[in-house]
Parts: structure tokens; C-alpha cells; sequence
């Protein structure tokens, strides 16, 4: 008889025992498993950043080989800044401003979405100084301000103009 109770007891504690290491092993798979649907979200959210900004690469590209096409043929520039109205001369340094910026444009997206580290984005940010000392992209930048966010305003007339530069919001909104 004592045997058998000794032998219910053990069985009984090994059951509890068994029960307590489940659990357990169950508390480490969920947290195992939600510390990896994490990593996962945050992989889907750079990814869907990282498309973004090649979308957004794309269609720069897109705008500036159109208009290299026009500005590298010269009878298609005559012929379409003729048809404008447009001073050949003027009209090109346009052009290469606006490509000017809209790489800035790019890097500064680049950084927004984390595809860029910011110790990378404090050397392009030295480049895009340099841009932006250009009075042809300053010129360029007081008339297509207008059509970039506030986010991507703010970051050019904060961090790249000189502060003498700066133009003044009520001058012309960003949007």
C-alpha cells in the first residue's frame, strides 16, 4: 500500500512537473514567435519603403531622360523651345536645376524611408549644400518649391540654404 501511494504521488508530481515545462516551453514559443512576426513587420515596412522610393526614383529618371533627349538633340530643342517660347539657353539651366533637386529630392526620400543611414545622409547633406550654392538651383528652386511636400521644404530651407537665403513662407507656400 505504500508503494502505491508513493507511485500515485510521483506520478502526480511528474504530471505537474510535465504541465510546468509545457507552459513554459509554450510562454518561450509565443515570445520566440512574436519577437519574429516583429522582425517581420519591420521587414514589410522597409520593404514597402524601399519600393516607394524607387517608384520615386523611376519617375525622376523617366523625367530627366525625357528631357536629356530634348536637351542632347538639337533640332528637337530648337524646335520644342520654339514652340514654347522658350530661350534655349535659359530653359537648359531649368532643366539641370530641376534634375539638381529632384536628386536631392531622392537622397532626402532615400533617408525619410531608411534606406540610408544617417552618418551616409550627413555626407550627401554636404553634397546637396554644394547644390544648393548654385544660383541657377536657388533661381530654379524659388518657382518648383511649390510642388515639393513641407517635409522635403523645410529640409532644403533649413539645412541647405544659407539662411540668408531662405525664402520666406509667405512669399511662396510650399503647398
Amino acid at each position: 500500500m505504500l508503494w502505491n501511494v508513493n507511485i500515485g504521488n510521483l506520478t502526480e508530481l511528474l504530471m505537474v512537473a510535465l504541465t510546468c515545462i509545457a507552459t513554459i516551453t509554450n510562454i518561450f514559443l509565443w515570445l520566440t514567435t512574436r519577437q519574429t512576426v516583429q522582425i517581420l513587420i519591420e521587414q514589410v515596412k522597409h520593404q514597402v519603403a524601399s519600393s516607394y522610393s524607387l517608384a520615386q526614383y523611376s519617375i525622376v529618371d523617366a523625367h530627366r531622360q525625357l528631357f536629356l533627349g530634348i536637351l542632347n538633340n538639337p533640332s528637337l530643342l530648337e524646335s520644342f523651345t520654339k514652340a514654347n517660347n522658350l530661350d534655349p539657353k535659359d530653359w537648359e539651366l531649368q532643366k539641370i536645376a530641376e534634375f539638381l533637386i529632384n536628386q536631392v529630392l531622392i537622397g532626402y526620400l532615400n533617408f525619410v524611408n531608411g534606406i540610408i543611414s544617417s552618418t551616409h545622409f550627413e555626407g550627401f547633406k554636404r553634397d546637396a549644400k554644394d547644390v544648393f550654392a548654385y544660383q541657377s538651383v536657388q533661381a530654379h528652386w524659388k518657382h518648383v518649391r511649390t510642388v515639393h511636400s513641407d517635409d522635403f521644404c523645410q529640409f532644403v530651407e533649413t539645412e541647405l540654404f544659407p539662411q540668408e537665403m531662405v525664402v520666406s513662407k509667405k512669399d511662396a507656400p510650399c503647398t
